[in-house]
Order: structure tokens, then sequence, then C-alpha cells
């Protein structure tokens, strides 16, 4: 029998919390336990960083409003601009290093799956790793993130891959070593 890599907790909750998690783990399909163990993840993994991050939440319909009133240079250099110094120092203060697999963490989880830009996608060949992000962000999105990313990657892991997005993804390839 494997080993688990788990271990048990017990502790109180109201009621009515517990009569929540019960109705939401149904609707979803899963275990309360499964469920939690999901919301406590993302605690660890982000949520207890977000203010000290300095981040906040807003409604995606806000961002892409926001990014329609650009035009396609415009969106990109805004995203040059987000690119150079944030994400270094989100890297550095969340992971206290900057290396080619923080730096795909943090587009993974911090920018898709904590910041709800978009999905992430990832697929390795022997020469290269490509990384998709879907979005719902629109073109100007597409051309904020085109920036953001190039930035981000030069300020980071100094290298300028090929990137190429669409109306609602982007599409970086990486070379691998």
């Amino acid at each position: 029998m494997p080993l688990s890599n788990s271990t048990v907790r017990s502790f109180r909750i109201d009621k009515s919390l517990s009569e929540t998690l019960n109705a939401e783990a149904e609707r979803m399909g899963v275990s309360v336990n499964a469920m939690i163990n999901s919301v406590l993840k993302q605690y660890a993994e982000f949520t207890r960083f977000q203010s000290k991050l300095d981040m906040l939440i807003i409604h995606r319909e806000i961002l892409r409003s926001l990014l329609a009133r650009l035009n396609e240079d415009e969106s990109f250099t805004l995203g040059l601009d987000m690119g150079k110094d944030i994400p270094n120092d989100t890297i550095l203060f969340w992971k206290k290093n900057i290396s080619f697999e923080t730096v795909l963490e943090y587009i993974e989880k911090i920018i898709c799956t904590y910041g709800y830009v978009g999905t992430f996608d990832e697929l390795e060949t022997g020469k290269h790793k490509i990384i998709v992000i879907r979005h719902r962000l629109g073109t100007q999105g597409s051309h904020f993130l085109l920036g953001f990313m190039k930035s981000l990657l030069k300020q980071t892991l100094q290298i300028e891959p090929e990137i190429d997005i669409t109306d609602y993804s982007v599409k970086i390839q990486l070379e691998l070593k």
C-alpha cells in the first residue's frame, strides 16, 4: 500500500457553513474533503500573499472595458510597462528566487489559476515548452498580454520567446536548453 501524502486534521465549523460546504461540494460533484483541500491549497499558494502583493480583485468586464478603450499599440505598451517590475517583485516575494520554474509558476498560478486572467495550458516537446493562455479580454487583452509576457520574460529570464496572439489567446514558445 503506497504511503499517503496527507495528514488528518480535525476542527469545528459553524453548522450553517457546514451546510453550505455540503451543498457546494454536491453541486460540484466532489467530496467536501476534496473541495476543502482545493480551498486550502488556494489559500496557501495565493490568498495569504494577496494583500502583501498589493493585489485586488476586479470584475473581468471592467478590465476588458478599460483595455478596449486603448488601441493595439497602447495596449501593447501598457503590457510592456506592467511586465517590467511587477512580476519580478511578485515572484521574488512569493517564491524568494527567480528561475525558469518560478516564472512559469507565476504565469500559471498568479496570472491564470488565481488571477483568473485566462486558462493555462502547456505542452513540452523535446526542444520547446509551449504555453497557451486562453482569455476573454478581447483583441486589446491579447495585445496587453503580448507586451506583458515579452517584458516579463525579458526582465526575469533575459529571454525573448516567440509569442503569437489571436483575439482570445496568447501562445508562448520557450526554447528548452
